[in-house]
C-alpha cells in the first residue's frame, strides 16, 4: 500500500518475515517487470583507514567517557604526573 505521503507500507507479516523494523533501509531497483525492494545491510561501523580499523559511527556515551579517561591517564604518564 502507498499512503497519502507516497510512502510504501509493508504489511506486518512481511516485516516480521524479513526482520524489518522502523528505520531499516531498503534498496529499490527498477526492473522492466516492476519494482524490486531489497534489504540492505547497515553500513559497517569499522572501516579500514591507512591499514587501521577505525570506528565510523557515533560512539556511545560510555565509550566516550572510557576514551577520555584512558587519554587522561596516558597524558599524565607522559608528562610524569602519574596517577
Amino acid at each position: 500500500m502507498i499512503d497519502g505521503a507516497g510512502r510504501v507500507v509493508l504489511p506486518k507479516h512481511i516485516r516480521r518475515n524479513f526482520h524489518l523494523s522502523a528505520g531499516d533501509h531498503l534498496g529499490i531497483e527498477i526492473l522492466p517487470e516492476g519494482i524490486l525492494l531489497r534489504t540492505q545491510a547497515p553500513p559497517a561501523s569499522l572501516v579500514k583507514e591507512g591499514g587501521l580499523l577505525v570506528h565510523g559511527g557515533e560512539p556511545a556515551d560510555e565509550l566516550t567517557n572510557t576514551i577520555a579517561r584512558i587519554r587522561a591517564d596516558r597524558n599524565a604518564d607522559v608528562v610524569g604526573w602519574g596517577r
